[in-house]
């Protein structure tokens, strides 16, 4: 196939041999080594009998061996299936036990989980293990002795545009996560999207990786590639060791949930680090506040960029860095906003019943494009968000007159209280206006009066102070007393799931427990 992910990566590091293509730590990989490694372990596969048709789990930290790692699986003919690496015991075991995986690879990290878990998958028929100990696991395959030896040279397998490239689930904020299936043309259609349309990568680019690679910046490191550039792997989005590697590496760009921004601005290194280099900060993963983005381009003027992205509909929308603009009162309205639909993708809104929707009115956002899903490994599940070729995004909203498209929030995530339909996103954009808020969350909780009520859960700045009755009478002044919650409450963190989301099921549970069904 000629435009499969393997082959772009084959001719990156013939063009690139000698730079270096993964950094981490004090490690560092040239293209020409990536290479080998990659190919080594598409050999290694391929010995153990793993090929089209298996699906292989690769479970491990943002670490150096990854993306050699990930290739391989494509160079064997396999597909890979995406393991969270901040999921627990139960998730891996549903993941691997959905696609019916033959073959795990993972990280010592991992041992725990894996043992509690291993004689519950019977069709796994290979694990192998990455240690740097070199201690061994009965029955576990080792990493170097199954790979290191392998020949440097690709196997003979012919990819074919339909070839399953991986299974990856959805972060499961609305449910159980689903097997979503890409293809390798539908795969290396996001990622040159992801490179020219919303990364712009230039050549040379260096781009730091804190966010979970099994998440949106995977799908940065090919277009660096594509660059000649190098992909700095950090262990996480812990930001001294993010602030560290874009002084130390000269970090050009890097891509982030907004909760590491709203953290970056009030962190006390960040007045005195040499940013200077960095020239892209691409956010995605859920809304950004305009007020927190205003605070944001204040502080690191015009490098942010915007992208609006689902698991099943691909990349929808872009909000460019010239979009991101203070000097107009039109451009201060658009930063509420997600972007414009890129230039591939088809994107409408409509009403329950499929029918597309006039300019300014709300409804579910449906988009049709070349890098939208296969299918679910379900198929039973297909029709429920794949409609005519329209993938439903579940996200409800509106597009302007100029083609923007504004996310009014989750549809299930509607609260529905005397009758009014309240969108949560909307009430928390008024709460970060204030200047003792840091994050919120506003969810719906069971109330016998309104069937369901408005609840904050706000967490604040460091030092600020701030009562439930200001925040109130703050929205209740901005959006009216439909809109204001009913009760706040304050915490030191809002929980997240593994894509680094707010986990609105987590919050909501407790006023849930023991009702058949979360909402009234």
């Amino acid at each position: 196939m000629w435009g499969s992910t393997p082959r772009v990566f084959d001719m990156a590091c013939a063009y690139y041999a000698e730079r270096t293509a993964l950094v981490d730590g004090e490690r560092r990989l040239t293209y020409q080594e990536m290479s080998g490694w990659a190919n080594r372990i598409a050999n290694g596969l391929s010995e153990l009998g793993v090929g089209k048709g298996d699906r292989v789990g690769l479970l491990m930290p943002n670490c150096l061996e990854f993306i050699p790692a990930m290739v391989g699986i494509w160079k064997s003919g396999a597909a890979m299936t995406q393991m969270p690496a901040r999921a627990t015991a139960e998730d891996f075991c549903f993941f691997l036990e959905e696609v019916q995986a033959s073959t795990l690879i993972y990280h010592q990290a991992f041992d725990d989980a894996i043992a509690q878990i291993r004689d519950r998958l019977p069709n796994l028929k290979h694990v192998i293990r990455l240690a740097s100990g070199g201690d061994t696991i009965p029955g576990i395959l080792d990493y170097q002795e199954t790979f290191a030896a392998q020949p440097t040279a690709p196997p003979a397998i012919e990819l074919a545009d339909d070839d399953l490239a991986f299974v990856g689930f959805t972060s499961g904020t609305t449910g159980v996560p689903k097997g979503v299936l890409q293809t390798h043309a539908t795969w290396s259609h996001y990622a040159i999207t992801a490179g020219l349309e919303i990364g712009d990568i230039r050549p040379g680019e260096v781009f730091a990786h804190g966010a979970p690679l099994t998440h949106f910046t995977q799908t940065f490191v090919m277009p660096v590639f594509m660059r000649g550039g190098t992909n700095v792997i950090l262990p996480g989005l812990d930001l001294d060791l993010l602030l560290d590697a874009i002084e130390r590496e000269r970090v050009t760009a890097t891509a982030v949930v907004p909760t590491i921004v709203y953290m970056l601005l009030d962190h006390p290194r960040r007045a005195d680090a040499d940013l200077s280099s960095l020239r892209t900060v691409i956010y995605a993963g859920s809304p950004m506040a305009p007020e927190g983005l205003r605070r944001a381009l204040e502080a690191f003027g015009p490098i942010f960029v915007q992208t609006y992205a689902g698991t099943e509909p691909g990349y929808m929308t872009c909000l460019r860095k010239e979009d991101h603009r203070l000097d107009t009162p039109e451009g201060e309205e658009r930063l509420a906003s997600a972007g414009r639909p890129m230039y591939h993708v088809d994107l409408t809104i409509r009403d329950p019943e499929g029918r597309a929707l006039p300019v300014g009115e709300i409804g579910e956002i449906c988009a049709a494009q070349p890098g939208q899903m296969a299918g679910y490994v379900n198929s039973g599940l297909d029709p429920e968000v794949m409609q005519d070729g329209w993938v439903r995004s579940g996200d409800i909203g509106f597009v302007d007159e100029l083609g923007y498209v504004f996310i009014v929030d989750r549809k299930k995530d509607m609260i529905v209280t005397g009758g009014f339909n309240v969108f949560p996103r909307q009430i928390e954009d008024v709460l970060v206006t204030h200047p003792a808020v840091a994050q919120c969350a506003v969810i719906g909780v069971p109330d016998d009066k309104w069937g369901e009520a408005v609840k904050a859960v706000v967490v604040t700045r460091p030092g600020a102070e701030v009562t439930a009755e200001e925040l109130i009478a703050l929205v209740k002044e901005r959006k009216g007393s439909v809109w204001a919650p009913k009760s706040i409450d304050f915490a030191a963190t809002l929980p997240a799931n593994p894509s680094g989301k707010i986990d609105k099921r987590s919050l909501r549970a407790p006023y849930w427990a023991g009702r058949r069904r979360q909402v009234n």
